[in-house]
Parts: structure tokens; C-alpha cells; sequence
């Protein structure tokens, strides 16, 4: 099937449902920089966060929380208006992407400062962003295709990680995970159906450990995705799947990259090898 111009719309519509979803989520959470009254800012190495530090503007936000509230509808409006934007074919959508995409990286890198909040879990709406600046099918088709392996070399990288460290060679692994991961959770509800869940698999440690060699197969089979695009559908479910199970598993909230999906789903449509470059409109 031929990639169109319906489908550029449809992505930017799923992007901004996955973003909306995950803004909400975080709401519901008190993630976002209004629900929050920060003290202090945690610096790393990192030398985008650095440079971003010596204009100060942490303190403003840690003095006024007009300014994190304002930086918290910005982050909200600016995905609403890049959607429009595509929608409406706007000429000015490009310069409206590099917009969000700078104030998404800014945004990320002083939230990750005062929360558990990881940059990584931003990669999203980095990324999927680039792929709306496109004024043609084509450059869509490239750019959606750009971040596909891009985001299956982030999530391979992981299963990799764990060939090389050993960890998957280590019965004792998911145990220990499971123990850590959970700790202030078993300790403040001893009585809970979950802890009883989790203290069975910490016994049980080959069940365990069965769990963890299913994540990383599952981390490891995308990289079929490197090579063809026959099996994305299959994949897509794959990756929805250690979304639901890490969730339940780990507690842990992965659905921030869910948005990555689209570039699974929209692989299926070609390009016409005919079809000149021309500009949307």
C-alpha cells in the first residue's frame, strides 16, 4: 500500500493521542513541574545539562512557580500545535518542530533534575516530532524510517547490555531485581496480593529468572527489524506486550514510548517509485 498524505495526518494524530495519554498520566501523578515544589536541582555529567545550567535558569524555576507552571502549558500546547500544523498543512510546520523539539529537550533536562523522571523517557517526543517536520511523502517515509532503527537500536542495546555484564547468565538476577525494585513497596504492604506475588517469585528464583530471559528476548528480537520490515506488525505486539509486563511486573511506566509504535505500523506503506518530490502544501 502507498504511503499518502492521509497517512502523515494519521501519524500526527497518534502522536499527539499518545502524548495527551502520557501527559495525563504524569498529571494524575503529580509529574509534571506544577505539581512539584523543588529544592534543589541534581547536576550529572552532561554537557547539553551543564550548558543549560549556566543561564541560571534552574533557580528561576526553583523561586517561581508561575515559571513552571508556564513551562508545563508550553510543553502541553506545543505538540497540540505541531498536529494542527500538519493537519493544516502549515508552511511554518517545520520551524514549529525544531521549536518543540528544543523545548521538549529543555523541559526534559531540568524535570530529570528534580524527579525519578529518566531523559530517556523523553526520547519520544524528540523524536517522533522530526518525522512531522517533513514537507514531502518522501522525506516522511525517510524520516520515519530514520527513527524505526534508531529507537530498535535503543531498545536492543538493553539486551546487549546484559549479554555482555553476565546478568543473563545469573539465575539469582531477576530475584535480586525483584527485591530491590520493590523493596519500600513489600516493606508498606506486607499483606498485599502483590507482595505475596513478588515473594514467590524471589523463592521460586528459576520462575523468576524465566521472566527475565522472556524481557530480554524480547528486548533482543527487534533487531529482525534491522533487516526487514516483513515482521513489523509482529513486533509492534512484541514491544505492546513488555510494556504491559514490565508495568505489571516492575512497576515501572514505559508507556511514555509507546508513540514508537506508529513507526511500526506506518513501515507497512511504500513509496511510489514514480511519485515526483513535491512539496506538501
Amino acid at each position: 500500500m502507498l504511503l499518502s498524505e492521509k497517512h502523515i495526518k494519521q501519524f500526527a494524530c497518534f502522536y499527539l493521542l499518545c502524548f495527551l495519554l502520557n501527559f495525563g498520566w504524569f498529571w494524575w501523578n503529580g509529574l509534571l513541574f506544577s505539581s512539584l515544589d523543588p529544592v534543589f536541582f541534581l547536576n550529572r555529567l552532561d554537557f547539553t545539562r551543564n550548558i543549560l545550567m549556566l543561564s541560571n535558569l534552574q533557580h528561576a524555576l526553583l523561586n517561581n512557580r508561575w515559571l513552571r507552571v508556564t513551562f508545563d502549558v508550553i510543553y502541553l500546547l506545543l505538540p497540540l500545535i505541531l498536529t494542527l500544523a500538519v493537519l493544516l498543512n502549515f508552511k511554518i510546520k517545520k520551524g514549529i518542530t525544531f521549536i518543540t523539539i528544543g523545548f521538549t529537550i529543555v523541559y526534559a533536562i531540568f524535570f530529570s533534575s528534580v524527579s525519578y523522571i529518566s531523559m530517556q523517557g523523553y526520547m519520544s517526543w524528540i523524536l517522533i516530532p522530526l518525522i512531522l517536520s517533513s514537507t514531502t511523502i518522501q522525506g516522511f517515509y525517510y524520516y520515519l524510517h530514520v527513527v524505526r532503527i534508531i529507537f530498535i537500536l535503543m531498545f536492543v542495546a538493553a539486551a546487549v547490555q546484559k549479554l555482555y555484564s553476565g546478568a543473563i547468565f545469573n539465575t539469582d538476577q531477576m530475584s535480586g531485581i525483584l527485591l530491590k525494585q520493590h523493596a519500600v513497596y513489600l516493606v508498606s504492604n506486607a499483606e498485599d496480593w502483590f507482595t505475596k506475588f513478588i515473594y514467590f517469585l524471589v523463592q521460586h528464583k528459576i520462575t523468576a529468572f524465566a521472566f527475565y530471559i522472556m524481557g530480554t528476548l524480547a528486548e533482543l528480537i527487534l533487531v529482525i527489524g534491522l533487516f526487514t520490515r516483513r515482521y513489523d506488525r509482529i513486533l509492534l505486539v512484541v514491544f505492546c506486550a513488555f510494556l504491559f509486563a514490565d508495568y505489571f511486573l516492575m512497576q515501572i511506566y514505559y508507556f511514555i514510548w509507546l508513540a514508537f509504535t506508529g513507526c511500526f505500523y506506518f513501515s507497512y506503506f511504500s513509496l511510489d517509485d514514480k511519485m515526483e518530490y513535491k512539496k506538501l502544501l
